[in-house]
């Protein structure tokens, strides 16, 4: 009984966190809900596990989690005032301090407790999420799975009536949002495009365990699948997301080799074409182009702008950074005077560049780590012979995240930390497969 309950918790905060928490920057309400709802399953989960559940976790994920939440603790550390004031980009404020006739004292690694607080509220609903499945003994990626793609076609259903209607229509959720375009139960079209993304393995690995379990349907399976899929490739050309467009041949060609095993060699000859495309899209379109002027009018105020002063910042508080959450204070110091625009800049459009001037050395290191680690789990699900569906899909769908954070932020929303939080559990789990020699090995010296 109490096993049924924490899988319906888990299922119940992880379709929350998708419905709900679909803003990086609004929705305030919806997010202390998926805050508190996070800690209560975490904590329930916890205290019903068994320890030997977290020893199914790789121990190089294991490191580089306790490495990131050492980052985070530093954050916190008091400082007298002449370590402080020694440390790099804090002259300047502690200058303005005191001409304003304010106390000369000391301070913390971060420049702003409070947002690093924040910052740290906002990621609860996936970093618990995280944690409840690290301490389960079973696998629940299926039904989580299950709820991802439900979720999905929701959101693609609210997303039509978004695209047919008017721009100030009741249907979008978010003051703050990209009206006239089809986010679905997100605040920014980029965000919807790449939950369409991340959704598309997924749903190819149910229908390709199914057609393991079910060999007789195998034909209405794959129909099945081409219609889901086919659904699914419609929605993210109406979302209008460059984004989206340039992942879309890359992603499909993937989900075909889950599909169509017996086809690999020939199917494999897809993806070069597939991710050359996505790269000319963003790189000899006008619209790609105009992502990135420097002087682009879009609503993200030109990401060449916003990277180059990201950069500069960096550069200002290198070797340690400005605090966890600093990001919106700091650059608003940075930001040339005929850049400033009536464009609210929040993020620095790109994961890596923020963490590198909020965290510094430590973040470059926690980041290069993580990558490491990532890069040989997908690469040994995705490479080898490996026919755990579910992670492959973990793989492609936490890949689609980390491309996507190069120029966007979408581990800032809730919705799609918490697919990131559930791909990397399924891959920490994931134990590559024994080669025939290997398994006969084992059997003969059971046998004696």
């Amino acid at each position: 009984m109490m096993s049924m309950a924490i899988r319906s918790s888990l299922l119940v905060l992880f379709g929350l966190c998708l419905l709900l928490g679909g803003a990086s920057n609004g929705g305030f309400e919806a997010n202390l809900l998926l805050q508190v709802a996070a800690i209560l399953v975490a904590l329930l989960t916890i205290s019903a596990s068994r320890s030997s559940a977290r020893k199914n976790l790789d121990p190089w994920f294991s490191w580089v989690i306790l490495f990131w939440l050492v980052i985070v603790i530093i954050q916190f550390v008091p400082l007298p005032h002449s370590l402080w004031i020694a440390l790099p980009g804090r002259t300047a404020i502690a200058d303005d301090i005191a001409a304003l006739g304010g106390p000369i004292a000391g301070g913390f690694v971060t420049l702003s407790p409070y947002d690093s607080l924040s910052s740290i509220a906002w990621a609860l609903p996936a970093l618990c999420l995280g944690l409840a499945l690290s301490f389960r003994e079973r696998d629940d990626s299926r039904p989580l799975a299950t709820v991802l793609v439900g979720c999905t076609s929701l959101a693609i259903a609210l997303g039509l009536v978004q695209f047919f209607g008017s721009s100030d229509s009741a249907a979008y959720f978010y003051e703050i949002t990209n009206r006239g375009l089809m986010v679905g139960f997100f605040a920014n079209a980029n965000h919807m495009a790449t939950m369409l993304l991340v959704a598309s393995p997924f749903l190819t690995a149910l229908v390709r365990s199914a057609m393991d379990r079910k060999p007789s349907l195998r034909r209405e399976l794959v129909l099945l699948w081409l219609v889901f899929a086919g659904f699914i490739f419609l929605a993210i050309l109406l979302v209008g997301s460059l984004t989206g467009y340039a992942l879309a041949l890359p992603v499909f060609a993937w989900c075909c080799l889950i599909i169509f095993p017996s086809a690999g060699k020939a199917l494999s000859y897809m993806l070069l074409p597939a991710v050359l495309a996505g790269i000319a899209l963003i790189a000899f379109t006008d619209e790609g182009g105009n992502v990135f002027e420097e002087d682009s009018a879009s609503s993200d105020g030109g990401r060449a702008q916003i990277f180059s002063t990201t950069r500069e910042a960096i550069a200002k508080f290198m070797p340690v950074g400005s605090g966890l959450g600093t990001f919106r204070d700091i650059y608003d110091n940075f930001e040339p005077a005929d850049a400033v625009r009536n464009v609210y800049i929040n993020h620095a459009h790109s994961d890596y560049l923020e963490i590198l001037l909020e965290l510094g050395v430590l973040g470059a290191i926690g980041m290069a780590a993580f990558l490491g680690w990532w890069a040989w789990k997908a690469g040994g699900v995705l490479l080898g012979s490996s026919k755990d569906y579910m992670a492959q899909a973990a793989a492609i769908g936490s890949g689609i995240v980390l491309v996507h954070s190069a120029w966007d932020y979408p581990l800032r929303t809730a919705a799609l930390s918490a697919v990131f939080a559930l791909c990397c559990i399924i891959l920490a789990r994931t134990r590559p497969p024994e080669d025939s020699e290997t398994v006969g090995a084992k059997r003969r010296f059971d046998r004696t």
